[in-house]
């Protein structure tokens, strides 16, 4: 018995892939993969954008935190007005704290202009609304909201009228200044309460 070695014969009906189904096929799968592709980019940026948003938020609020720490009656007086304190005539309020007024120079050194007669550390102010994260620098702007202040105080509700004496209702604007002229922002309201009910 002699083995010899025999092709192999092919079996009636089978065939092989055809050049034209292996091309549908790695049309198919590119066709998948660029569709794959882009949902985990879109993933990726919208992930990035939610995390600047919450380091826009947390800025905001460290910097509500900080104003509200400043002396109450000295913001009242910035914000509002000589006319709030009930001594001399009535002098213009200040409707803004804006970072742009107020820029560290040196490690030490800060210059906040009319800012010194509402905080003692106009270097921490300065740092406060000036913030870099992430080697990111952003520009934080503090607004008081005099209408809504006034809406409190002549409110028909006797709780809402008694705290307006003690509340200094802020609006904190959080700016990244990266994006050119299109300028990307993040708004938080709150209270400068006084230290009379904190």
């Amino acid at each position: 018995m002699l083995w010899r070695n025999q092709p192999k014969r092919a079996v009636a009906g089978e065939q092989g892939f055809t050049l034209i189904e292996v091309l549908a096929a790695v049309v198919i799968l590119s066709i998948v993969s660029l569709v794959l592709s882009s949902y985990f980019t879109n993933a990726m940026s919208y992930s990035k954008s939610n995390q600047n948003k919450t380091i826009m938020v947390n800025l905001a609020r460290n910097a509500l935190f900080y104003m509200e720490k400043q002396d109450y009656d000295g913001l009242k007086l910035y914000f509002m007005g000589r006319e709030a304190s009930g001594s001399t005539p009535a002098e213009a309020g200040h409707a803004s704290i804006t970072a742009t007024a107020c820029a560290p120079l040196t490690d030490t050194t800060a210059s906040c202009g009319a800012y010194s007669q509402v905080v003692k550390d106009t270097l921490t102010l300065a740092k406060v609304l000036n913030p870099t994260v992430n080697n990111i620098s952003y520009q934080i702007d503090i607004e008081y909201q005099s209408a809504l202040h006034q809406q409190m105080k002549s409110s028909g509700d006797q709780v809402e009228r008694a705290t307006a004496d003690y509340l200094l209702p802020v609006r904190v604007r959080v700016q990244d200044p990266r994006s050119g002229g299109n300028v990307k922002e993040t708004v938080v309201e709150g209270y400068i309460t006084d230290e009379k009910i904190r």
